[in-house]
């Protein structure tokens, strides 16, 4: 199979399907996307209007015109491959259950909805408005995108992060004090909403997704279901709290796909590292690198952690880290995104510099 945009994919998917098992083909995926005229990037132009905006984000016709115009001014180095990530919203699930949707330049926002939890219908319908649009346009996003590009199911992660947004984040920190067998109750409704849909939204995406799934910001692929898992909010609650509600949500979700990806963002998530790390479902950890926190080169011994536990690592990188992280870090479940090549040379530079310099000695 060939994709119009990247002729490797065969090679490609070789190294991604390794990555899994925290094997290399010959070398470490690496993906470096840049501008190929870098005198003339590719730069979105958002609408303002929340009417405007909402058509920006939600119709399928512009989603993929201006993902075409993007495509067509990028080049794919190293195992890039061109992948449609819809963006719906974080936690998008929620949106399922009837709140008011807010949507800005910058993201979209989902209202609070309640107050009282058995009052608020948790009921999913698979013929709900809002679902049913969203799985059209990944049907015609699928379609469209046969031997061009991938599409990768929408940003519905983190249940509890989704219950948090239809709460309200403050009240809701405050019920895994004072309500706790209810917040675990609804964190546990949102998971079967997550997975009636996510099922729903794996089928029509598959056959383009040469019979896989994708994930369009990891660049990873797997001939299964995959998806990113996060608990963003646990930056704000305890070990004990993580280990009492969002294990069981980790666990349930992670078991319903074929491989799960954990989005580690921040630092301060290191607290719940280990139990993380012993959810089975999990294969890869992506390391999320904070502005203002110390970046990945001055973690190693967390990284290591992470990779004697067996697992993978998403690491989204910088040209100024990679002497550091191919001397330290093992190649075998490494995954790295290069964002910052300035054009096609510098990104055919980085990749070459990566599958030299890349030690190959297994360290776990």
């Amino acid at each position: 199979m060939e994709l119009t945009y990247q002729k490797n994919w065969e090679t490609i998917k070789k190294r991604l399907t390794l990555l899994w098992d925290n094997e290399i083909l010959d070398r470490p995926c690496v993906s470096v996307m840049c501008p190929k005229n870098e005198e003339d990037p590719y730069i979105p132009v958002k609408p303002t209007s929340p009417e405007d905006l909402k058509e920006y984000y939600t119709n399928p016709e512009l989603i993929l015109a201006r993902n075409l115009q993007c495509f067509d001014k990028t080049y794919f180095g190293g195992d890039a491959f061109p992948c449609i990530f819809p963006y719906w919203g974080t936690g998008g699930h929620a949106k399922y259950l009837g709140p008011k949707v807010q949507y800005h330049p910058d993201t979209i926002w989902i209202d609070p909805a309640f107050t009282d939890y058995e009052d608020f219908s948790f009921d999913f319908d698979l013929q709900d408005q809002v679902f049913q649009a969203e799985l059209a346009a990944l049907k015609y996003l699928a379609k469209e995108g046969m031997g061009r590009f991938f599409v990768a199911p929408p940003d519905n992660c983190g249940s509890y992060d989704a219950l948090s947004q239809l709460r309200g984040g403050e009240d809701f920190i405050m019920d895994f004090l004072e309500e706790p067998e209810l917040v675990k109750k609804y964190g546990n409704r949102m998971v079967d909403v997550l997975i009636a849909s996510g099922n729903e939204f794996f089928d029509a995406i598959r056959d383009n997704n040469d019979n896989g799934s994708v994930h369009g910001y990891y660049n990873t692929w797997c001939p299964g279901t995959h998806m990113q898992l996060q608990c963003d909010l646990s930056v704000m609650i305890s070990p004990e709290m993580f280990r009492e509600f969002i294990v069981e949500e980790l666990t349930r979700t992670a078991g319903w796909l074929d491989h799960a990806i954990y989005h580690m963002d921040g630092l301060e998530q290191l607290r719940h590292l280990d139990m993380i790390l012993a959810v089975p479902g999990i294969d890869m950890i992506q390391w999320v690198q904070v502005s203002g926190q110390p970046d990945i080169t001055q973690n190693l011994e967390q990284v290591h952690k992470i990779q004697q536990a067996g697992k993978g690592l998403v690491v989204q990188a910088y040209k100024n880290q990679l002497d550091t992280i191919v001397k330290e870090i093992s190649p075998y479940g490494l995954d790295l995104l290069v964002t910052d090549a300035a054009n096609p040379q510098e990104a055919d530079e980085i990749v070459a510099f990566v599958a030299k310099n890349s030690f190959r000695k297994r360290l776990f």
